[in-house]
């Protein structure tokens, strides 16, 4: 003779499996954000490296000294190094830009760009 089921006994197999589901929806969700998060983290060490790389290269631009290798170098990175300079008529002022590009992503676009005014170059009077 077969004993009647009882229903309260515990969890179906459907249950479970929708418990499954909502916690694997709960967990990449959890992932992804974090995901974003060290990426977003990451974007920013490079701009603040950028950034002292910068200042080096126009620190020593006012110092009337050439940039060596290692300045440009922060964070384990060897970062390019572009200056520009500009001239401004009249004033025996330059303006000088030291743009800083990542080395993987090529010279499409600077991280980081600092202008400085000094009193090099030519003098306009």
């Amino acid at each position: 003779m077969t004993r009647p089921r009882d229903t309260q006994a515990g969890f179906t197999l459907i249950e479970t499996l929708v418990a499954l589901a909502v916690l694997a929806v709960g967990s990449v969700t959890l992932l992804v954000g974090v995901e974003r998060h060290v990426a977003g983290m990451r974007g920013l060490s490079d701009r603040v490296a950028a950034r002292w790389v910068a200042e080096n290269a126009l620190a020593a631009t006012t110092l009337g000294v050439d940039m060596i290798p290692a300045w440009s170098n922060a964070l384990g990175v060897d970062w390019t190094v572009r200056q520009e300079v500009l001239p401004l008529a009249g004033s025996g002022l330059s303006a000088v830009t030291a743009r800083v590009f990542d080395p993987l992503q090529g010279p499409d676009g600077a991280l980081v760009a600092l202008t400085a005014y000094l009193a090099i170059g030519g003098t306009d009077q």
